[in-house]
This record gives structure tokens, C-alpha cells and sequence, in this order.
């Protein structure tokens, strides 16, 4: 049974029964402050275990910097949709992508609802298949995401045991297909940096924010592999070419990266 909102000056929380409900005012700029009081009445609406979280950003003014990585950082739900009224608020929330819980923004509730309840329809609980296929194709390893996948640091980990069994003795060049990837975790990300023994990575998505994704991951994780984003495989395929696999057992030390590869 639902409860009544929680209300405060600037936003409201409402209990919806299978995931809570917040709502910002219009005009809002979003502060550090706003952040820590949100996650203290979410967690505090949710004391059995953490539940769904959507999210009406409306007409919010503005995210301060400090208040986005709270927000990239923040774990009170189990995932959290957000709802715009247009292609503002998903400039507004691009942010969300490097979030720590699996976020996605929509323009439509019922849409925001419907990817909500998916969680609550599989249990809570993911599901044994890992969300992407992997292969090898001549020198390169392929990898494709499911439509729609959230990468946590359990399918980044999925995807390093599967480089390392396809090719446990080779460094290949590696493609990724992201297939409208809805997020990928900021310890996803670690995992891949670090877990991946490649000769170079083609990240290939179509997608606005899927540029930035490929630009954030080079600039905090620093992969010592060359990395590059594409929109087309062709692309991808004609770059990956000029990047023979590496048999590591005759390798002596990880050599250095050409400048001209980054």
C-alpha cells in the first residue's frame, strides 16, 4: 500500500508500492544538500531492503557539480529511471551513464515504469546468462551487448573471463558493440581498464552519449590499451587492421603504446 508523499521544500516522495517515487519542483537547482536529504528519505522510506526509484526531474533548473557525483555515487535504489519532459533533462542527466546504480533516462512514465518493474518480474535476481555474446573472428574478438544492457561490475567481469578463456594466450584487438547500452558502472569500468588483456579496444555505438561513454572511460581509467570510439563497424574493422594480436607467451614485457594508436 502506498503512503502519502514526504514532503520538502523542494522535492516529494511518494511510496508507489513497487518502487518509490520522487519528484523535484520546477525551477530547482539541485545541490549537495538536496542530494543527501533525497537519499536519507529513500532510504528511510525503504526499510525492509532498497526498491526502484523514479525520478520526475520536470523542470529543474540545474545539477551542480558537487550534487551529480552524489548522484553518480549514489546506491539507496536498486535502479533508478528518470523522467524529462524532452531532450533537456536527458542533457541534464547525461551524467547518469558513470552512475554506480543502473540509470536510464525516459521522456515517457509508463516506458520509466514498464523498465522499472522488469527487476521485480525477474526477482530481483539476474539472470544466469551473461547479457552479451563473444567471439572469435579471425584475429579479433567480438563482443556484442544485448539491446539495452546495464553493465555492472559482474557482467565487466563476465566479459574479462571470456576474453581470457576465447583467447588465453593471445593479446587480440577487440570489438564492442554497444547496442544502445543504457549504463555502464564506474567499477565496470575499473574492471575493464585493468582486467582486459587486448591489443587494442574498438568501441562501436551509435548512440549520443555512447562518444562520451569511450571519452570518460580513457580519461579516468586510462586502459593501457589503445581505445577509440566508432559509429560503424567498417569503421572499426579498417582501424582494428592495422593492430596484429600479440602472443604473450613470446612477449617479455607489456610493450609501449604508440602515441599514434591513442
Amino acid at each position: 500500500m502506498g503512503s502519502g508523499p514526504h514532503s520538502v521544500q523542494r522535492f516529494t516522495l511518494s511510496d508507489d508500492g513497487d518502487f518509490l517515487r520522487l519528484r523535484w519542483a520546477p525551477g530547482v537547482t539541485m545541490q549537495a544538500e538536496d542530494i543527501r536529504s533525497t537519499i536519507a528519505a529513500v532510504t528511510a522510506a525503504s526499510p525492509r531492503g532498497k526498491r526502484p526509484l523514479l525520478v520526475h526531474i520536470g523542470l529543474v533548473e540545474r545539477i551542480s557539480l558537487e550534487a551529480k557525483q552524489l548522484l553518480m555515487n549514489d546506491t539507496c535504489s536498486t535502479r533508478t529511471a528518470v523522467v524529462g519532459v524532452d531532450d533537456v533533462g536527458r542533457v541534464l542527466t547525461a551524467f547518469n551513464y558513470r552512475s554506480v546504480t543502473p540509470s536510464r533516462y525516459f521522456t515517457k512514465e509508463a516506458d520509466a515504469v514498464a523498465w522499472l518493474k522488469e527487476e521485480r518480474d525477474a526477482g530481483g535476481v539476474s539472470a544466469t546468462a551473461d547479457p552479451f555474446t563473444a567471439e572469435m573472428r579471425g584475429e579479433v574478438l567480438w563482443l556484442e551487448c544485448e539491446a539495452d544492457t546495464d553493465v555492472d561490475n559482474t557482467v565487466a567481469a563476465a566479459v574479462v573471463s571470456r576474453v581470457n578463456h576465447l583467447s588465453p594466450s593471445v593479446r587480440p584487438p577487440m570489438l564492442i558493440r554497444l547496442n544502445h547500452l543504457i549504463s555502464l558502472t564506474e567499477e565496470a569500468q575499473h574492471t575493464l581498464a585493468t582486467g582486459l588483456d587486448i591489443a587494442a579496444l574498438a568501441i562501436v555505438g551509435a548512440e549520443p552519449g555512447d562518444p562520451l561513454i569511450t571519452a570518460y572511460y580513457k580519461q579516468r581509467h586510462h586502459p593501457p590499451y589503445p581505445t577509440r570510439h566508432f559509429t560503424t563497424v567498417g569503421s572499426a574493422q579498417e582501424w582494428l587492421r592495422g593492430i596484429p594480436a600479440v602472443d604473450v607467451l613470446q612477449l617479455p614485457s607489456q610493450p609501449a603504446t604508440p602515441s599514434s594508436l591513442l
